[in-house]
């Protein structure tokens, strides 16, 4: 166990750890808080190892998210019971009271003190208010319409094939169950040319795929001066001609526009894989939820989807036992489901989050919210399947990230986001080969290599 005397000085290496929860923008910050820390002389502690700081970044879209972050603080506390724990995320915005009041916790800082990890840690060690007294226990500004995009510098992944790069923050919508818009602030972008250049900066690095990320990425360039959008950022940066493959993380349906499906469909590097949040197939429920649009609009939309781009992968979020949603809300949603080619699901309990509009609408008895979930997920599951089947006899480009446990074999990412895994030697690692693909086994698919690019 490690006391304060044998605690390493300020001046030699100190060893962090970072835990991360929730969204793929949140392990994008984690990247981004370990490569500050990391330009500072901390070191990354490897697994059993004793940190001198564990940083955990939080999610709170649900109420079982909050829960894991309190039970793994609680957790480090009894493991690490002399390290300071700092933390970070969503539910210290939210809730940094809750969190302060953790055993073990030192530190709490907002998402825009998320930038300014590095100023912070670099005050006197442990963070004191001015002129001495207690520890400060929060460091957490709301947000402003002039709120500022806050790009992290990491340009090198080591150990992943794919690299993330953020390029929009926040939200503007309004959708009533949501609390990412208080948490995460108002939308902002960071502008294409810094965003060509970062490009650039992975593609050297060895990146053979990066995934371009936001809290609404469809809403990228609206704020800036002069204002752009995402369709305008592909037709940049086909432009560029940029090596490797590029992946988009989730839009929201409305703003999946006839302009960017023209680009991304003239756009070899552009990964068919596309992420929508229906959220319900029932109009009343879509409304009481503040969604701006209709089934039958997000049905033609996913079939213009599977026309544009056959064989993409197409995967929705839903939201299961939304307050006021009768039998035949749901069901309407099960028959919009099952009308769509869809490749899997995401589906959440519906979760009251306190301070938006539907905490405060009488919510469904648990055990109905959970058995419609179920149903859904089982829904997800035979479409998965009937996807990973429609694929054998298929070439698809994959993504080498490493051995599986079976000798001589590997597995990878396609370009459509399947699961693949295939004889060839380690040395085809961080490769893009052709895989031809004739076997379906559990939640992925076996192939042959048959050509190396």
């Amino acid at each position: 166990m490690k006391t304060t005397e044998n605690r390493k000085p300020q001046t030699a290496n100190r060893l962090f750890r970072v835990i991360t929860f929730g969204c793929k923008v949140n392990q994008v910050d984690s990247a981004g808080l370990s490569h500050d820390l990391a330009r500072r002389g901390w070191l990354a502690a490897s697994p059993g190892a004793a940190p001198d700081l564990v940083l955990v970044n939080t999610c709170t879209v649900t109420k079982r998210a909050d829960q894991q972050a309190r039970q793994a603080i609680r957790r480090l506390a009894r493991e690490h019971p002399e390290v300071p724990i700092w933390v970070t995320g969503c539910y210290a915005q939210r809730a940094p009271a809750e969190l302060a009041a953790l055993p073990g916790v030192q530190v709490i800082l907002g998402n825009q003190e998320k930038g300014r990890l590095g100023e912070i840690i670099d005050s006197p060690f442990p963070l004191r208010k001015e002129g001495g007294g207690e520890v400060e226990r929060c460091l957490v500004r709301t947000f402003s319409a002039n709120t500022s995009f806050h790009p992290w510098q990491v340009r090198s992944f080591p150990g992943h094939t794919r690299a993330w790069l953020k390029i929009q923050e926040g939200c503007s919508h309004h959708c009533s169950y949501c609390i990412v818009p208080q948490v995460r602030g108002p939308r902002r972008s960071w502008p294409s040319e810094e965003v060509v250049a970062a490009l650039g900066e992975l593609a050297a690095a060895g990146h053979q795929e990066v995934v371009l990320t936001g809290i609404d990425l469809g809403q990228y360039g609206q704020d800036l001066h002069p204002a752009g959008s995402l369709a305008g950022l592909v037709r940049r940066l086909k432009q560029e001609e940029l090596p490797g493959r590029l992946r988009l993380s989730s839009l929201e349906p409305q703003e999946v526009t006839g302009e960017l499906l023209t680009e991304l469909a003239s756009w070899p590097a552009f990964c068919p894989h596309f992420h929508l949040p229906l959220q319900s197939g029932a109009a009343p429920v879509l409304a009481a939820m503040n969604r701006p649009y209709r089934p039958g609009e997000f049905h033609d939309l996913v079939m213009d989807l599977a026309r544009r781009f056959p064989d993409a992968a197409l995967g929705l979020d839903v939201l299961a036992g939304f307050p006021g949603e009768t039998a035949a809300d749901f069901e309407a949603t099960q028959d919009l489901l099952t009308s769509m080619p869809l490749t899997y699901l995401h589906v959440f309990p519906f979760s009251p989050r306190p301070g938006t509009p539907a905490a405060q609408l009488k919510p469904l008895p648990g055990q109905e919210v959970q058995r419609r979930a179920g149903l859904l997920r089982e829904l997800g599951r035979q479409k998965k399947l009937a996807f990973l089947q429609s694929q054998l006899g298929r070439v698809r480009e994959v993504l080498v990230e490493g051995p599986i446990p079976r000798r001589g074999w590997l597995q990878g990412l396609s370009d459509n986001y399947l699961r693949v895994a295939f004889p060839g030697p380690a040395a085809w690692r961080h490769r893009r080969l052709l895989v031809r693909l004739h076997q379906v086994q559990e939640d992925r698919l076996v192939g042959e290599a048959v050509a190396v690019s």
